[in-house]
């Protein structure tokens, strides 16, 4: 309490916020410092964060391209692995998926040879490239590097540069072992749309009641985080 009291006294000084709060600070020690915390400084702190926000927001609307040009001067001037690996993400977003490939192919050198997140990055790029082959051999590679490396979204990744070579089989054991610790419903729910495809509808639709379940009570942020997979899953139940 003394400590809250030391930081509003302070405040109150910087900010000429000296009349009448010194008088509630000291006249009620208690409850005084909490009062002029949750009054001013936590408002202010949020308007900064929200300011800050805005400002960002805004940035990014009159130059949407300031980053993306800012990593390509990263990448050429320093040519770290980490510009690499950000210009790599950038040139994701754009759908620029070669490029990125021989980007992260040219980090995954020296000491950084058996980086997982250059590996599973490489990965990705070359799925949407439309390469399943290309995405499973890297997702492989990784594994034999690094045989206890677990990650939840290389898995999934994993499950569907299978599904995009017409493994389906094998896709389908992949998109089953990876429900169980996925956190989310998106893998639930490609398993069930890979399921309905070869034939399983019923098994599908038993999936699909699952991802609903899930949802039903679940806190309302987490609902809104997996709006549109909720959305698929009540979609093909109804059809």
């Amino acid at each position: 309490m003394l400590v809250l009291l030391v930081i509003c006294v302070v405040h109150s000084i910087r900010t000429g916020n000296v009349f009448p709060w010194i008088y509630v600070m000291v006249f009620l020690p208690g409850i005084g410092p909490a009062i002029y915390f949750f009054m001013v400084i936590l408002p202010d702190l949020l308007r900064s964060r929200r300011a800050h926000q805005l400002k960002s927001v805004a940035a990014r609307t009159i130059d949407p391209n300031k980053d993306y040009r800012q990593a390509i001067r990263e990448a050429e001037m320093v040519g770290s692995v980490d510009a690499k690996r950000t210009l790599a993400e950038h040139l994701v977003q754009r759908g620029k998926y070669t490029d990125a490939i021989g980007l992260y192919q040219n980090a995954l050198q020296g000491h950084f040879r058996e980086d997982p997140v250059l590996w599973v990055g490489l990965a990705r790029a070359q799925f949407l490239s439309g390469d399943g082959a290309g995405a499973q051999a890297s997702l492989d590679e990784l594994q034999k590097i690094d045989p206890k490396f677990v990650s939840a979204d290389a898995h999934l990744l994993y499950a569907r540069a299978l599904e995009l070579q017409g493994k389906n089989e094998d896709a389908l054991k992949e998109y089953e072992a990876v429900t169980r610790y996925f956190a989310g419903e998106e893998a639930r729910v490609r398993y069930a749309q890979l399921l309905d495809k070869v034939g399983r509808r019923d098994d599908a639709q038993a999936v699909y009641r699952q991802v609903m379940k899930s949802l039903d009570g679940a806190p309302k942020h987490y609902r809104s985080a997996q709006k549109e997979w909720g959305g698929i899953a009540r979609s093909a139940l109804r059809a």
